[in-house]
């Protein structure tokens, strides 16, 4: 079983490219709004698709049982109608090529059943979750084919403060049709549209920002 992240961070960069296949997800978590966050933070990775959630036991195992099973299972271990393990049992059962990441609050103590360990890639302690799957996310995220420049990396952390353009050269004294190149550019090496860059820029500053209020 891989139980670090650096090694689930190396699973999930080892995955088919996202234009040949679409993985299909499952998350179980019982606290919504962890659920939504991690949701969101999900659905801007490439080539992963959020097919359903589920908050208990009972509804996990029914998706579990479903026509078309997960692919890959977020699975919170306490759930208030039982044990997660047995919704990765029932994955096990109708969908034994399945991968799941476990969240747990005691990722140190956690010990795989013998019969999961083919399915079980890696433990995320959610007392530490925010900056472990910030991690996880920076793993799957498309890379950019050239690095950015410290002044990239200074306009797309404004770009996810939800800074327009002409704000962004306000905060950094340029143009703004110098804040416009560089925007492009950075969609460019990133490989998306301007909405998804947005999109991915805003995630990872909220992320941030979750991870800092839950260090203080």
């Amino acid at each position: 079983m891989i139980s670090s992240l650096e090694h689930l961070s190396r699973w999930m960069n080892a995955s088919p490219p996202a234009n040949q296949h679409t993985l299909h997800c499952l998350i179980v978590e019982d606290q919504v709004m962890f659920l939504q966050l991690l949701r969101s933070m999900l659905e801007a990775i490439p080539g992963l698709e959020v097919r359903a959630t589920a908050t208990s036991q009972a509804e996990a195992i029914a998706l579990c049982r479903a026509d078309e099973p997960p692919e890959l299972l977020i699975l919170d271990l306490s759930l208030p109608d039982g044990d997660g393990l047995e919704v990765a049992h029932t994955l096990a059962e109708h969908r034994p090529d399945a991968k799941v990441v476990v969240l747990s609050g005691q990722a140190r103590s956690f010990v795989c059943p013998a019969p999961l360990r083919p399915l079980i890639v890696g433990v995320v302690d959610k007392t530490a979750a925010f900056s472990q799957l910030q991690a996880v996310l920076e793993s799957w995220l498309p890379q950019p084919n050239a690095p950015l420049t410290p002044r990239q990396q200074e306009i797309y952390g404004l770009i996810g403060q939800g800074l327009s353009n002409k704000e962004i050269a306000r905060a950094t004294a340029l143009s703004i049709a110098t804040v416009e190149t560089h925007r492009k550019a950075i969609a460019q090496k990133l490989g998306m549209s301007g909405a998804e860059l947005v999109r991915q820029a805003s995630l990872l500053g909220r992320l941030n920002q979750e991870h800092l209020r839950s260090s203080d």
